[in-house]
């Protein structure tokens, strides 16, 4: 049982990596992107060991090519931060091992008394994800006795020249920003929730006992939509102090997918509440939502309209284009409501109510 779970977990592996070679090439691509940062992170710091070891002829310069490799982030704004928070955070373990250094006799004690301070001081929020580095130039400088006047500054300045170099050769060479898979992950998004919106309207005419209900379904479209969601943010936060968002192209692309997105989420809430009311009627002992035969017709009918709307909706808002009348969809709500007056039952109140918020949302 073990074995088989390894030569899975590792075939796994093989295939991801497979894949991932594969989409090197395509532009656009998380992979490609992947590999631009690594070769930039390698530019950087091969940059700030020669400028730190030739042209400053600094001894040891190990810190300089260790701060721009860390610097070059996903995106500009990050790697901005990342390089403030790393000359702080270096600059904080440089004065708390001179001061270990200077207050306690022997290397022993000195590192008993500055690493724990500096382990505390790495916690402070406005380090991030940078602050582990404060305990370890501490303990670093204290172990390998450079916490002499000249060796600290040199640490501070191969710590400025490293983040300096970091941040140029990422806001320079390439400026990431991830917005080009935005489109397509948006219609694949669209696409999905109007395939929800027609399983609903054949669930609504025929019924199913299939083990995949709507109702599951309509949560993994949620997870699909978070997801685009978190790379949207991503492709905003990319755009942060980025040279090239002045390209209209690129702010275009972001806009557009993100109204897009509004339109596939408000459907896709609607679908997930309608698939959770027919997903409960399937239960034992639960009434169906609406017995009449014609209303259910009705309704598969708005939630098919409802389907084609969002598609064709999302296409023209990618494009930037004025989304088109829904003029199927309004006259197949027409006919719904004309059969909603009068006295109905609870159940197929709920179904109208329901059927009704997905036509609002596709239109909205």
């Amino acid at each position: 049982m073990v074995r088989n779970s390894v030569r899975e977990d590792v075939g796994q592996d093989l295939r991801g990596a497979w894949g991932f070679a594969r989409a090197v090439p395509r532009r656009g691509t998380w992979a490609r992107e992947t590999v631009a940062q690594a070769l930039k992170a390698g530019t950087a710091a091969v940059l700030a060991w020669f400028c730190a070891a030739h042209v400053l002829d600094l001894p040891q310069p190990y810190l300089a090519p260790w701060v721009a490799l860390v610097v070059v982030r996903p995106t500009v704004h990050w790697s901005m931060l990342t390089g403030l928070r790393q000359v702080a955070a270096v600059a904080l373990g440089v004065l708390v091992a001179v001061v270990a250094v200077t207050v306690m006799p022997g290397k022993e004690l000195a590192l008993a008394a500055g690493v724990p301070v500096a382990f505390l001081l790495s916690y402070w929020p406005r380090l991030d994800d940078q602050g582990s580095y404060v305990a370890f130039t501490a303990m670093f400088m204290i172990a390998v006795d450079s916490v002499e006047e000249p060796f600290a500054l040199f640490r501070l300045l191969e710590t400025g020249l490293g983040a300096v170099i970091g941040m140029g050769v990422n806001l320079l060479i390439a400026p990431p920003y991830r917005v080009l898979t935005l489109d397509a992950r948006t219609k694949r998004d669209a696409a999905a929730a109007a395939d929800l919106l027609r399983s609903v309207a054949t669930e609504l005419r025929e019924g199913s006992e299939a083990e995949d209900t709507v109702a599951s379904r309509a949560r993994r479209l949620d997870e699909r939509v978070a997801e685009t969601g978190a790379a949207l943010r991503h492709a905003r936060a990319g755009l942060r102090l980025n040279p090239r968002r002045g390209e209209a192209r690129v702010q275009d692309t972001v806009e557009r997918a993100d109204r897009a997105l509004d339109l596939v989420r408000r459907v896709g809430r609607a679908g997930r509440s309608l698939a959770d009311l027919l997903d409960d009627a399937r239960r034992e002992g639960m009434p169906r939502p609406a017995p009449d035969q014609g209303f259910r017709e009705a309704s598969a009918a708005v939630v098919e309209a409802a389907a084609d709307a969002v598609e064709s909706r999302a296409a023209a808002l990618l494009a930037g284009e004025e989304p088109p009348e829904a003029e199927e969809l309004s006259a197949a709500l027409d006919g719904l409501d004309g059969r909603g007056e009068g006295p109905v039952p609870e159940a197929q109140s709920a179904l109208h109510m329901e059927v009704r918020r997905i036509a609002l949302a596709a239109t909205r």
